[in-house]
C-alpha cells in the first residue's frame, strides 16, 4: 500500500525536477571566474566545473550536454590548448551530462565505473 507520505514525497521529487527539463540553455551563459594559478571554476546551470590549465588542461565535471559547446568557448577564452582529461566525480546529470559531447571531441574521461553504468 502506498502511504500518504510516499505520494509526498515523490510529487516533491517530481516537482523539483522538472525545472531541469524545461530548462531553455540557449540563455545560459558559462561564467569564468578565476581560483588562482592557473585554476578556474566555470559556473553555467547545474554544478560547478573546475578547469585546470596547464601542459594538459582538463575539467571536473562537464554539467548538461546542451551546454558542452558553450563550456568550451569559455575554455577557449583561458588557453588555446585543448582539454585532454575529464574527471567526473559522480554520476548525476548536471555534472556527467556533455560527457559524450567531450568524449566526441577527443577529450578522455577519467570516471569510477558507476558513471559508464548509468
Amino acid at each position: 500500500m502506498i502511504t500518504r507520505s510516499a505520494l509526498l514525497a515523490a510529487a516533491v521529487l517530481l516537482t523539483g525536477a522538472m525545472p531541469l527539463a524545461a530548462q531553455n540553455y540557449d540563455s545560459v551563459t558559462v561564467r569564468v571566474i578565476p581560483a588562482g594559478q592557473g585554476v578556474y571554476m566555470l559556473m553555467g546551470a547545474g554544478g560547478n566545473i573546475a578547469l585546470s590549465v596547464g601542459d594538459y588542461p582538463f575539467l571536473v565535471d562537464d554539467e548538461f550536454a546542451q551546454l558542452s559547446q558553450k563550456i568550451l568557448a569559455a575554455v577557449r577564452q583561458i588557453t588555446d590548448k585543448p582539454v585532454r582529461f575529464l574527471v567526473n566525480t559522480h554520476w548525476h546529470g548536471d555534472h556527467t551530462g556533455g560527457n559524450e559531447n567531450m568524449a566526441n571531441a577527443g577529450i578522455i574521461i577519467v570516471a569510477h565505473d558507476n558513471v559508464r553504468t548509468r
